[in-house]
């Protein structure tokens, strides 16, 4: 079974990064339309984000009280709605409105779905069932690209996103026919409950977690990511169309490689990771390092774009870049929710807050970039954006190495446990 709710639940981030990723590939059609600016472009790229981070802690913190699998299909269920609310658009107002309600409903999926998985999945296959379950946004906003332009096309970009609701309809009514209602317990709890009672945990255990050196750190890395992963979805299309100056059609198979081939190198910085773990027990070497490592090169490899204009350069640069980085999107749940796994889905929330928090600022700081440029020199707007975001890459992975040292704390916990557990006895 834990196969089958693995399956779904990648088919549902597919879905989620397709419904936000059609308004990238639909930019074209959508600024011409709606007579939009590139610095409007930027709010409405951002906009999705702006109240994204408050859903993910929201449901986070009540998928730890009510059962994952009925959040999730209240989710679908949204997400359905309000992709047929695209026949309503007709402005610059409505689209920000769509596109901001769109980000609450999308905002819980992750830390939900992470919680399900987790339950299901022991510590040492998490990193690659993680990975495997988060590129269905890799597929879903770059690899369905070319069927994505190829709707808009034909039926153009209402009916698309109505299509797409229809999708979400057939997912929820598969989720609650085929998964169990109630959720395993997670591994590390029923270990804990044999040296140690249950016990009801506090918001004032959470803070020190939240506010330790690892989390922090991790979220900066995460934050560094999300800024490139904003990029991709909201920018990468318009890139491609206006400073390669490729076809919609070219933009789009450019768009399936990346997101092809960055899936390939994704899974295998995931494999690294596990069986690095498995060997040595160490979240340090098998999670803090291989991510910092891929961090770094992937930050490395996106500012040459700042030097080299060329289709194929720009495919390679972007695929590496993502690929590389893409670990942290598995890694920082692993690292932080080993921290305090009663709180599982309240940190994952966070973790996602934080994340979109970076597409936000990102997304929005880069069409001021290259509005501030000319709309005759959008080239040099872009190749600014390359290195800030190639910059925030690279300090986060330097300082990630540095300073996230996770099996610290846990050596701790665990003799806190030990003796807890004795003192009781």
């Amino acid at each position: 079974m834990r196969w089958v709710v693995l399956i779904i639940l990648f088919f549902g981030f597919l879905i989620n990064f397709a419904d936000k990723s059609v308004v990238g590939l639909a930019a074209g059609s959508l600024m011409e339309d709606l007579s939009l600016s590139y610095a409007q472009w930027g709010i409405i790229g951002s906009s999705f984000f702006w109240i994204f981070p408050v859903a993910a802690v929201f449901v986070g913190v009540l998928t730890d009280k009510v059962s994952p699998q009925k959040i999730i299909a209240f989710m679908l269920l949204a997400w359905s709605l309000l992709q047929f609310g695209g026949y309503i658009i007709g402005g610059f107002a409505t689209l920000l409105l769509y596109r901001i309600f769109l980000g609450l409903a999308e905002g819980g999926y992750a830390p939900a779905s992470l919680r399900q998985l987790f339950a299901y999945f022991p510590p040492a296959m998490r990193a690659r069932v993680t990975t495997i379950f988060t590129s269905g946004s890799t597929v879903g906003a770059y690899a369905v690209a070319p069927l994505v332009v190829l709707l808009l096309q034909m039926v153009g970009w209402r009916h698309t996103f109505a299509i797409m609701g229809l999708v979400s309809l057939v997912l929820l009514v598969v989720w609650v026919t085929v998964v169990p209602k109630k959720t395993p317990e997670l591994a590390e709890l029923a270990v804990k409950s044999n040296f140690a009672p249950k016990r009801k945990v506090t918001w004032s255990e959470l803070y020190p977690v939240l506010l330790s050196r690892t989390s922090i750190f991790t979220l900066f890395v995460a934050f560094g990511f999300f800024c490139l992963s904003s990029w991709m979805q909201i920018w990468m299309p318009l890139y491609f169309l206006k400073v390669i100056q490729v076809s919609e059609m070219g933009m789009a198979y450019a768009t399936l490689t990346v997101g092809g081939t960055s899936l390939i190198v994704s899974l295998s910085m995931a494999t690294i990771s596990d069986r690095i773990f498995k060997n040595t027990q160490n979240v340090r070497a098998g999670r803090v390092k291989v991510t910092g490592i891929g961090m770094l090169l992937g930050g490395l490899f996106f500012g040459s774009l700042y030097f080299i204009q060329s289709v194929a350069w720009a495919i390679i640069a972007i695929t590496l870049a993502y690929g590389f980085s893409y670990l942290i999107v598995s890694t920082s749940h692993i690292i932080m929710c080993n921290q305090l796994p009663e709180r599982t889905s309240t940190i994952s929330g966070t973790i996602v807050a934080f994340q979109n928090v970076a597409a936000a600022l990102c997304s929005l700081i880069t069409g001021f970039i290259i509005q501030s440029t000319g709309s005759d020199n959008i080239v040099q707007g872009f190749q600014y954006s390359f290195l800030m975001i190639s910059s925030i890459m690279v300090v986060v992975a330097i300082l990630f190495i540095g300073f996230v040292h996770p099996d610290r704390k846990e050596k701790k916990v665990k003799l806190d446990d030990m003796e807890k557990a004795v003192s009781s006895s």
